[in-house]
């Protein structure tokens, strides 16, 4: 056991750092070929790469009985951490302190002509600690914006350093043992590594859970929910309608000739209308209302608590906002209406009624002309016993 430590912790060492970097590595190659990269994949796949020259470097130097002038682990250390801030940065699409850590590293880095080992180690442990802060920083933010653990594991790995670099500089000020530093320092970054690797890849994955989340419940054209998205949305809604009795509609929407736009000006800009329509429709409703694309040019409105006048009235508004706005596109005045379905239930919801009856008053909108609002009214039919008795 003591010849594994002594003799081959070295080749032990490297070995592992190089699996967990190869293991990265492949997996940002079938990142960057993907449709919609991750942010910040470019300046992470160099933060491993200079990572990988580092440790090879350190391992090099201590097998190595020639004296170095230039530290170079520790120049390759500090010039990795400014990436890995970069690279978080990126990431959270924050680019504020870049500049000023990057003169900061020149600086630093410049400092191995001028200083003595001690002081140099110094310089560069403050340097360090400084980027790893910011990347922790940002990373904490990040996690808590994103709901990513991924991102909180990276940061949990800066905050490792940043504690354990000045305990490493105790040793050098207190007991001058740069010796019990280095080995401190040595451990602190082979942790910080393993830990953003794991983090890193974890991000990733979380990040591209949530993106499969979201196609499965979104629209990616409107950004609205799909028909998925809006049962979900509706589920306490219409358990607290049922509970009370409150009243619900449903106003169907479908733009009037759309096929015609297709036709005439292209697919895009039939694009850039669904998405007029759906910003119109977001605009005029309530934050309790949910609005959904369920098909091509179609959309579909749920109005918790709202009784079948007052969903009339949402749709007239609808109906004249959109029509009063044509939409401008390359010049060109492209004139839009819609027509609309509007029907409501009391109590518990049936949705796939609700939505079939609010369709069939859509359907007689457009058979009236279009570009109006049409409603299906249900009453319950009473006979009293005097009726028919007399019938009788």
């Amino acid at each position: 056991m003591e010849q594994i430590f002594t003799e081959n912790w070295a080749t032990m060492h490297l070995g592992l750092i190089f699996s967990l970097t190869l293991a990265q590595m492949l997996v940002v190659y079938v990142l960057s070929d993907s449709y919609s990269p991750p942010q910040g994949l470019g300046l992470f796949t160099v933060y491993f790469m200079t990572a990988l020259i580092g440790w090879i470097a350190l391992t090099l130097q201590q097998g190595s009985d020639a004296y170095l002038s230039i530290d170079v682990p520790s120049v390759t250390a500090m010039i990795n951490s400014y990436i890995l801030f970069a690279a978080a940065g990126q990431r959270a699409g924050i680019s504020r302190g870049r500049v000023v850590f990057g003169v900061v590293c020149v600086l630093a880095t410049l400092s191995i002509f001028f200083l003595p080992q001690e002081q140099m180690l110094f310089v560069h442990s403050a340097a360090v600690g400084l980027f790893i802060a910011g990347t922790g920083i940002i990373c904490t933010l990040r996690s808590i914006q994103a709901r990513n653990v991924g991102d909180a594991i990276i940061a949990y790995a800066s905050l490792l350093t940043v504690v354990g670099l000045p305990v490493a500089m105790y040793f050098v000020a207190v007991d001058n043992d740069i010796t019990l530093a280095q080995t401190v320092i040595f451990g602190v970054y082979s942790w910080s590594y393993a830990l953003v690797t794991i983090g890193f890849l974890a991000s990733v994955l979380i990040e591209y859970q949530q993106h499969l989340s979201h196609l499965a419940t979104e629209d990616p054209l409107t950004r609205l929910l799909n028909r998925r998205g809006m049962e979900d949305a509706l589920k306490i809604s219409f358990a607290h309608a049922s509970r009370g009795g409150h009243q619900t509609a449903a106003i169907v929407g479908d733009i009037d000739h759309f096929k015609k736009v297709n036709d005439n000006f292209g697919h895009d800009t039939g694009d850039q209308v669904i998405r007029f329509v759906a910003n119109c429709l977001q605009q005029l409703c309530r934050a309790s209302d949910v609005v959904a694309r369920t098909g091509g040019e179609e959309f579909l409105l749920v109005l918790p608590e709202t009784d079948l006048d007052s969903a009339r009235i949402l749709a007239e508004r609808i109906r004249t906002t959109i029509g009063d706005h044509p939409l401008q596109v390359d010049g060109q005045r492209i004139a839009i209406t819609i027509s609309l379905g509007v029907a409501c239930h009391d109590g518990e919801i049936d949705l796939d009624q609700l939505i079939q009856e609010a369709d069939q008053a859509m359907y007689l909108a457009k058979q009236g002309g279009r570009n109006q609002v049409a409603s299906v009214v249900n009453k319950p039919v009473r006979i009293s016993s005097t009726a028919v008795r007399e019938q009788a």
